[in-house]
């Protein structure tokens, strides 16, 4: 096993370890639905003609039901980039069980444990150990009890999540497969064609082409703002994941309600979520800035130039020390300051003697509110420090902090 603090790079599996893993892992009910669909597919799909007017419908369902889980479940769920309102998270919820992914806990649980452990043991999809692996070979080889822990309480907490779960076979079964047909049946009398095509085919493709993002957006493409970790921009992945593809981007800057970075890039998510602010359906969209974009770029050309193949993008303990060195024109605050301000309802957190306050970001940290809120009024060094934190996490700390702890005063460090 490798350290989960340190990217696995050349981690490698031999023929008999990876047999003797899915022999052990296999889960039957995965098997049967990733593989069952295809089959049943081929053979029915020749049986039922296409009209022009269902091929259009499937085509539209199918970029609506997408951005039900690149909107929703990826970009509010799992990274908090914005905030909606609950008529939104409803139809989102909705018509994200529609696209046969399972709940919106279950893909926050695992998504959640890919950004925090990427690219080692405890990452769910693995890019390092491969293709099929990170596509679906998870999924048939099921070990969850090898995922990082994560914490998702914010996500188990919004009645619209809990709604889901408890009714997410009647919503998959309503929005994946009768919503559709119904529609093709009333808008042009054909029944099947809305069944099969906007239905089972176009679930069934949704959910692979989004696997893609895990598999092949970690070993195909360009990787202009990382390449200490395994995900790239890839702009073809992007057209047919409504704008999932910038995966470079999106592991760099995984708060920003955008993939795409440009206003040209496809990524009708990021118009979904824009239109939707304006529309005052969501607010508090989080963007990062264009001078810290074209820093990190600049930063990346620099450290490839001067070391061939790394950007450092993670930073280690000792760096992390160096990083926060300094509080140079910083006030001081004393412990005992800094205990009686947070218990006034000020989220501060102390690292490496340094305080922040968190109060603006809690409820943005990609690892759900409940990380930081255990934190406040506490020295959370090593917590910080434990976990693969980027250099653009780290700057963004340095932006918070407020004061230095004064060393000269008799203060207990509370752990």
């Amino acid at each position: 096993m490798t350290d989960p603090k340190t990217p696995a790079k050349g981690v490698s599996f031999s023929l008999s370890q990876e047999l003797r893993f899915y022999v052990q892992h296999f889960h039957c009910v995965h098997f049967i639905l990733l593989v069952a669909p295809g089959f049943l597919l081929l053979r029915e799909i020749p049986r039922v003609p296409l009209t022009p007017c269902t091929a259009l419908f499937s085509v539209i369902y199918y970029y609506i039901c997408s951005m039900a889980i690149t909107a929703g479940y990826h970009r509010l769920w799992c990274h908090r980039s914005y905030r909606a309102s609950r008529p939104l998270r409803y139809v989102l919820a909705a018509l994200g069980a529609g696209q046969l992914q399972w709940s919106i806990l279950w893909w926050t649980r695992h998504h959640r444990a890919h950004h925090r452990y990427l690219d080692t043991d405890k990452d769910p999809y693995n890019a390092r150990r491969g293709l099929f692996y990170s596509h679906i070979g998870w999924l048939i080889g099921y070990a969850p009890e090898t995922w990082g822990s994560v914490n998702i309480s914010d996500v188990e907490r919004d009645p619209v999540v809990i709604w889901q779960r408890q009714y997410y076979v009647v919503l998959a079964v309503l929005t994946g497969f009768i919503l559709p047909a119904t529609v093709a049946h009333v808008g042009w009398h054909d029944w099947d064609g809305g069944l099969w095509y906007a239905g089972l085919l176009r679930g069934y493709l949704n959910a692979h082409i989004t696997f893609l993002v895990n598999s092949v957006a970690h070993h195909t493409g360009s990787q202009p703002y990382s390449t200490s970790q395994t995900a790239r921009d890839n702009a073809l992945v992007a057209l047919i994941t409504s704008g999932e593809g910038y995966h470079n981007f999106h592991h760099r800057f995984p708060s920003d309600y955008r993939n795409g970075r440009h206003w040209y890039d496809f990524d009708p998510s990021k118009w979904l979520i824009w239109t939707c602010e304006k529309l005052g359906l969501a607010w508090e969209l989080t963007a990062t800035s264009e001078e810290e974009i074209e820093r990190v770029i600049m930063s990346v050309k620099h450290r490839t130039l001067r070391k061939g193949n790394s950007d450092n993008s993670v930073v280690d303990d000792h760096d992390m020390r160096e990083l926060h060195a300094t509080g140079h024109g910083l006030p001081s605050m004393t412990w005992d300051d800094f205990q009686q301000q947070t218990s006034t309802g000020r989220c501060l957190i102390s690292i490496t003697g340094q305080i922040c306050d968190v109060t603006d970001f809690i409820h943005s940290h990609p690892g759900g509110s409940n990380v930081l809120q255990n934190a406040i009024g506490k020295d959370a060094t090593d917590l910080f420090s434990s976990s693969k934190h980027s250099t653009n996490a780290h700057r963004l700390l340095l932006s918070m902090r407020v004061a230095v702890i004064d060393t000269s005063s008799a203060f207990k460090v509370e752990q």
